[in-house]
């Protein structure tokens, strides 16, 4: 063979294994994807996480009726245990202390024991492995998502002179809100699906977002409320109620919960960015 007929091979298979690497890297790692919803655009009440005070008096933040604009598409279940297994075997999510062994259902249980890095971490990994943008909800997501599963909480008067009782009052109806849980999480499905057919949402699994604690004062004249302070080092987890966890906890019920009454279990579930 001559020189420039192996020169010439020499380059066809130079050039085969750039398109194979090319070929590999834009190639998505997991083709196949979690069933989703998508919530079409529309009008959709919101009560914002927080804390919020009226003449230094702690109130409730304003209920507020918003108009999307554009679709909202999350996963119709929670992150299962196998799901998060995969990132924990690709070596990019912790380990969790709650693991795949047991009764052969345990892989389609809810993923628990993730803090909010956790949470992060595998929805970086996602988007990585199917070349999409996925990420957590914010609070205002989750509870257009939840629809009538989201607690509207009942305001309790402005003139309330005791922020003890007010305290005391939340407190208890977030216990009553509760009932009686389920102790153990549970296969997908279990809480059925809301209007929107999201499913298990509002159940025994709670969810982290990306909203992070805020103080604000309410004027009282119509005008939005003004934003004071904001901390990032706890986010907002929704459920059947709220709760506000430090971000580095794991398991809430242990302690760890910023404020008011703890979740049973957290876990998440992601949007899908377009």
């Amino acid at each position: 063979m001559s020189s420039q007929r192996l020169a010439g091979a020499a380059l066809a298979v130079v050039a085969t294994a750039a398109a194979l690497t090319v070929w590999s890297a834009t190639r998505p790692a997991i083709t196949e994807l979690p069933e989703t919803v998508v919530i079409e655009p529309g009008p959709y009440t919101y009560r914002p996480a927080g804390t919020y005070r009226y003449y230094g008096k702690l109130v409730d933040a304003p209920l507020q009726t918003e108009v999307a604009d554009q679709p909202l598409e999350i996963m119709t279940f929670q992150v299962s245990r196998a799901e998060y297994a995969a990132c924990v075997a690709d070596g990019a999510c912790e380990a969790s202390r709650v693991s795949q062994g047991g009764s052969p259902t345990s892989a389609d249980l809810p993923q628990t024991e993730v803090n909010w890095y956790d949470a992060t971490a595998y929805a970086a990994w996602f988007s990585r492995q199917t070349r999409q943008h996925w990420r957590l909800p914010d609070d205002r997501e989750w509870q257009r998502a939840a629809a009538e599963r989201f607690f509207e909480e009942k305001i309790v008067a402005e003139d309330e002179d005791d922020p003890a009782q007010r305290w005391l009052a939340a407190y208890e109806r977030n216990v009553a809100t509760r009932g009686t849980t389920t102790p153990e999480p549970q296969p997908r499905g279990t809480f059925g699906t809301n209007s929107h057919g999201v499913a298990d949402i509002a159940g025994n699994v709670w969810e982290w977002t990306t909203t992070c604690v805020a103080n604000s004062i309410v004027t009282g004249d119509g005008a939005p409320p003004v934003k004071q302070q904001e901390y990032c080092g706890a986010h907002i987890a929704e459920g059947k109620h709220r709760a506000i966890i430090i971000d580095l906890v794991r398991n809430p019920k242990v302690g760890g919960c910023a404020a008011g009454l703890p979740a049973d279990y957290v876990g998440f579930r992601l949007v899908r960015a377009r």
